[in-house]
């Protein structure tokens, strides 16, 4: 049994979503995220579970889609540079 690490689940996450326009596949995604299919099969199944992913479609739901928007402002927030 293949373990979902929280870096590549959050990494799928903003991958699916920099990708919805496109039709994509797990080969896709695992060659973007520099990891295994199996890999990446495990961390979408961890995101179906919580309902953040269609099932069949490998497209974010709703819920998916607004993780994956805070998680990416949350990383720019980050990036910025803090007043001295």
């Amino acid at each position: 049994m293949t373990t979902t690490h929280p870096e590549l689940v959050l990494a799928l996450l903003d991958a699916l979503l920099e990708l919805a326009e496109r039709p994509v596949t797990n080969a896709d995604l695992a060659l973007r995220l520099a990891t295994g299919e199996e890999d990446v099969a495990a961390a979408r199944a961890h995101l179906v579970r919580r309902g953040l992913l269609h099932p069949a479609k490998l497209r974010l739901t709703l819920s998916g889609l607004a993780a994956a928007t805070a998680l990416r402002a949350h990383r720019r927030r980050r990036a910025l540079p803090t007043a001295a």
